[in-house]
């Protein structure tokens, strides 16, 4: 049996999402059209948001470059989409970083203070506050290992 991708099944949500995945290709080809040939690979994608042209560049160097052809771009999308665009902001595309979890360091309190917040509720009236810190204390009794 071969694999299918998502966007080949047909329902109501993946059908709105190939609606708005094909007009931000609409958009890209159209921001790439008016730019020089060796800016056009620099841009990675657009995305109108509210009344904001959204161009996401490959790099900050690229997105500064980018910025003297933001009146050429907003024209020409303007003009090819029935949005109201009224200002064009670049930014820079920055990768999405795979963090190994060693290296994410774990803030715990000390045994003193974890002490001090379970019995500071302990005295407390009963309330969802009481039960919740009381809770967290105990989380944070059983992170430090104690």
């Amino acid at each position: 049996m071969a694999f299918k991708p998502a966007l080949t099944h047909s329902n109501r949500t993946t059908a709105q999402l190939k609606i708005i995945i094909e007009k931000q290709q609409k958009i890209l080809q159209v921001v790439q059209a008016v730019l020089p040939e060796k800016l056009m690979d620099k841009v990675e994608g657009c995305v109108i948001k509210e009344t904001k042209l959204l161009v996401y560049a490959a790099s900050a160097v690229w997105s500064s470059q980018l910025r003297f052809f933001s009146q050429p771009m907003l024209n020409a999308v303007k003009t090819a989409c029935d949005d109201k665009i009224e200002k064009i902001q670049i930014k820079v595309h920055l990768p999405v970083r795979d963090i190994p979890e060693n290296t994410i360091k774990k803030k715990i309190p000390s045994q003193t203070n974890i002490e001090a917040l379970r019995s500071s509720q302990l005295q407390a009236p009963e309330s969802d506050l009481k039960r919740s810190l009381l809770n967290l204390s105990k989380t944070l009794k059983k992170l430090s290992g104690a």
